[in-house]
């Protein structure tokens, strides 16, 4: 399974794949943008289609408010 790291900047999600590629007597990762849909449903589903393993990088809107709206 490959894993995508998404990351939430100025109102925007971006995504990147990661890929194993072997060097020597080890492996490193290389890291590929992609193009991801810009909501959290959508990208759980896209990645679910790809197989693709999520990496959340950022707090994500809808989890920061529903975070600190528990909290308060």
């Amino acid at each position: 399974m490959t894993i995508l790291i998404v990351y939430y900047l100025n109102g925007k999600f971006f995504g990147e794949t990661v890929d194993w590629k072997r060097s020597g007597s080890g492996s490193y990762r290389e890291l590929s943008r992609v193009e991801i849909p810009q909501t959290k449903e959508a990208i759980e589903a896209f990645a679910a289609e790809n197989r693709y393993k999520i990496e959340w990088r950022t707090p994500i809107p809808d989890l920061v408010s529903a975070t600190s709206a528990a909290t308060a």
